[in-house]
């Protein structure tokens, strides 16, 4: 492997070993406290890409839950969403609140949208 390969590895590693964010979500309260959603500061390119395909293919709403299932994390770092609580996070869930959620979350990093056009 080649040294500059292992330092951009070595460089991403250190970015998500940095601990996980959280962010408070008071409408989804658990035993009358607000829910914790916990995610790390970065996306690897195999998330992101899952988030931008349903993007580019008009599906915007299904892209924005994409996000909050490959981010949202519990407090030991495990996800609290699967792939196919997708059509129950569609359905039945507020979408102002999982949007506001990956909005919060995206604050971290470049726009997903904005560095796939470069």
């Amino acid at each position: 492997m080649s040294a500059i390969l292992e330092s951009a590895k070595s460089h991403f590693r250190d970015k998500l070993s940095g601990g996980l964010r959280s962010l408070e979500v008071p409408e989804w309260s658990i035993e009358g406290k607000p829910a914790v959603v916990h995610y790390k500061p970065s996306l690897n390119f195999s998330q992101q890409e899952k988030i931008l395909s349903l993007s580019d293919q008009g599906k915007k709403a299904e892209a924005i839950v994409e996000a909050l299932i490959q981010r949202a994390l519990d407090e030991d770092g495990n996800r609290l969403f699967k792939t196919v609580d997708r059509i129950e996070l569609m359905k039945h869930t507020d979408p102002e609140i999982i949007s506001r959620i990956v909005g919060a979350m995206a604050g971290d990093e470049d726009d997903m949208d904005e560095a796939s056009k470069n």
